[in-house]
């Protein structure tokens, strides 16, 4: 077995379907397109995401015929943002030991104080049964473990990392929903208590996957890196970000001659 990380922007929800317009089913398509595949299959995963979520550190553990070229495979994944970053040769699956989500919210003078208050109500093990959407295929327990929340900010965005020991479907954009609600004044903080009661019932706004990236899912390997291809990722995301801050600049002048 291997276990391969990898990344992608979010225009592909994760999960193998029947369409085949996502992250497992590219990257296994392109695995047996140049012959590395020796099932097609995904045996293990880091996290799920929708689409709209960009990936920085998820992984799948798959069967290969041979040590993979990350050089090669990258080529072939060129233009659909999915790239594979490192990889290792597996004898078992590796316990995750965290899971690290980070959503950017654009910073409309809310009151941070507030929300790093409410933030601070969910670290720890609780009910997120009104923090999250019910899978209807699965019985799943709503209890999970928030390890930390950290709030940061600068004048164009709130940073809020999540690192938990796993999350339920739509858990963490629910959490920025109730924040924002905290940290606009429409709820109080004592409202995050309300919602971690199990007793409770309470709808919570589901907030854009666009802000949301999964940074890392963490696990004891010690992944094999080709340069080559670190570089060129690198170089992609610079040049995202330059047409971003394009955009932002005329998004702002826009905005200043209304």
């Amino acid at each position: 077995m291997y276990i391969l990380k990898i990344a992608y922007d979010g225009r592909y929800s994760f999960q193998q379907q029947p369409h085949k317009q996502t992250v497992c089913d590219i990257l296994l398509d392109t695995l047996e397109e140049i012959d590395f595949l020796a099932k097609k299959k995904i045996i293990y995963s880091g996290g799920r995401t929708d689409s709209g979520v960009s990936a920085l550190g998820n992984f799948v553990i798959v069967e290969l015929k041979k040590e993979p070229i990350l050089s090669y495979i990258n080529a072939k994944l060129k233009d659909k943002g999915i790239w594979v970053l490192g990889y290792r040769e597996i004898d078992e699956i590796p316990k995750v030991k965290y899971r690290h989500y980070r959503y950017i919210l654009p910073n409309i003078n809310y009151n941070v104080e507030a929300i790093k208050e409410g933030a601070k109500k969910m670290i720890g093990t609780h009910s997120f049964h009104n923090l999250s959407k019910r899978d209807r295929s699965k019985e799943k327990s709503p209890i999970r473990t928030i390890y930390d929340i950290k709030i940061s900010e600068n004048e164009f965005y709130l940073t809020i990392d999540i690192i938990g020991e796993s999350f339920l479907w739509n858990m963490v954009r629910k959490i920025v929903g109730a924040l924002d609600l905290v940290g606009r004044g429409k709820k109080p903080v004592e409202w995050i208590d309300k919602l971690l009661d199990e007793n409770h019932r309470e709808g919570v706004p589901t907030f854009p996957p666009d802000g949301l990236i999964l940074v890392e899912a963490k696990v004891d390997v010690d992944y094999i890196y080709d340069n080559y291809s670190i570089r060129k990722f690198k170089e992609y995301w610079e040049e995202f970000f330059k047409l971003q801050v394009m955009k932002l600049g005329i998004a702002k002048t826009v905005l200043e001659f209304i």
